[in-house]
């Protein structure tokens, strides 16, 4: 089959398809003598196993590791490795509801230091009075989940550009 009906079998662009040969989650397939790609079975399912686990979340890197224990037909060890990786995902989550939740109260706090100064003629020197300066870095710990403490840092009102962020999605880089 040509790269627009795996495509379409499967529900992705074929720029979707092209972007997983390139970085390797699918095989260069055969070419037809006109040059076009030929896909068979086998690459329809790899790449249903690739696209399916990417909506779970799972990185380019994490279906890396799977693929080799799955081989397309040894279901109960991929499944192990799924059911790892979906683990470690959900317990990245966790840490992140509870990061945003740390944040989403450093930020009441703020709103409230706002609204229960008055308004100065003019800005002071520091500018507490329009932008108050947070408590610092709120620390997360979860032990519950099997993780240890872990920071964000909060300056003003946003962490700080180019803070990691658990679970943040790994975008189109591997």
């Amino acid at each position: 089959m040509r790269i627009s009906e795996l495509a379409e079998r499967v529900g992705v662009p074929t720029s979707t398809v092209r972007y997983y040969e390139r970085v390797g989650l699918l095989a260069a397939p055969a070419r037809t003598p006109s040059g076009y790609r030929a896909y068979d079975d086998a690459a329809a399912a790899r790449l249903l196993f690739v696209t399916r686990a990417r909506h779970m979340g799972l990185t380019c890197e994490q279906i890396t590791t799977l693929l080799p224990v799955w081989e397309g037909s040894n279901c109960g060890a991929a499944r192990l490795g799924v059911t790892r990786l979906v683990e470690e995902k959900q317990a990245e989550i966790a840490l992140r509801i509870a990061e945003l939740e740390a944040f989403a109260r450093e930020l009441d706090r703020v709103r409230s230091t706002l609204e229960d100064e008055p308004v100065p003629d003019h800005c002071r020197a520091d500018l507490s009075c329009c932008v108050p300066e947070a408590a610092g870095p709120v620390t997360v710990e979860l032990s519950a989940v099997g993780l240890s403490a872990v920071g964000l840092s909060v300056v003003g009102l946003s962490a700080p550009r180019g803070t990691p962020r658990a679970g943040a999605p790994a975008g189109r880089t591997c």
